[in-house]
């Protein structure tokens, strides 16, 4: 009997720290503005690249306010009309106030559709950007065959898009990213990703939605009950655009994840593989 009352007394505890730790975040869609820095739309390689390239003379026409551009950039290989193609998003990555931008290249191996991807991070300051991702030359843009790009691609993977999920309580933003439907990323880092900015090390860090009780967890079962902010649009118009989660994503990690027995995974999932 005492085992049981001992067994009952260690899953109370657990549950109220889940509680506590839900009740400690309030959490929403409804994310603050923030600052554009002063100088250019884009950062200063986007504008050299403007004047001296046509493909991307689209640079010169951009407004201040826009918080996502996408655009295409050079032809991979001549004749194939497959080309690499830009989004960015204008989020505040560091919870400081300024706007930063996340880019993501996203490269096509073939005509059928597969395509591979890297990220660059600009942070915003009062008047300038400044760049965190893969070695590449100034005169290149942040895109795969560029530089060091190829080889320093798995320090600069973190999805496709990205949307917003922020804690009002702590001020602090948590992001979903994901690599969807015939990217190649997605069989190595299938499902949602919910990540956040480590300071310390000046880039965004990835967190284990599955750990119980976590903040990860609760921004992840937030994320599939609301949805999460993502931008679209000019600043200072409605609110945007709301993502959606998509089962079907999370089944594929769900299946993937099972299949590969463990490796590189996380416990709290292969627990549940395991049941």
């Amino acid at each position: 009997m005492k085992s049981l009352f001992f067994a009952l007394g260690v899953a109370a505890l657990a549950a109220n720290c889940t509680a506590t730790n839900a009740q400690s975040m309030r959490l929403t869609t409804d994310v603050p503005e923030c600052r554009t820095p002063g100088g250019t739309v884009l950062p200063e390689r986007y504008q050299t690249l403007a004047k001296k390239h046509k493909e991307f003379a689209w640079v010169k026409k951009l407004a201040p306010g826009d918080r996502r551009i996408s655009h295409q950039g050079w032809e991979r290989v001549d004749g194939s009309a497959m080309y690499n193609w830009f989004d960015f998003f204008l989020v505040d990555l560091n919870n400081d106030g300024y706007c930063d931008w996340y880019v993501n290249a996203s490269a096509p191996l073939s005509t059928g559709g597969d395509r591979d991807t890297i990220n660059t991070l600009y942070l915003g300051q009062k008047n300038r950007w400044v760049r965190i991702g893969a070695h590449i030359p100034e005169d290149k843009p942040d895109q795969l065959g560029a530089g060091d790009a190829d080889d320093e691609q798995s320090g600069y993977l973190f999805g496709e898009e990205i949307s917003t999920v922020y804690d009002a309580a702590a001020k602090t933003s948590y992001f979903i990213t994901g690599f969807y439907d015939r990217n190649v990323q997605r069989d190595d880092h299938p499902g949602y990703r919910v990540m956040t900015w480590d300071n310390d090390k000046k880039t965004l860090r990835l967190l284990d939605k599955w750990q119980p009780g976590s903040k990860a967890a609760e921004v992840y079962a937030f994320f599939k009950a609301h949805g999460a902010w993502t931008p679209s649009g000019k600043m200072g118009t409605a609110k945007d655009t709301i993502q959606r989660f998509d089962p079907q994503v999370e089944a594929v990690e769900l299946e993937q994840a099972c299949d590969r027995g463990g490796e590189g995974l996380s416990p709290y999932l292969l627990k549940r593989c395991k049941r």
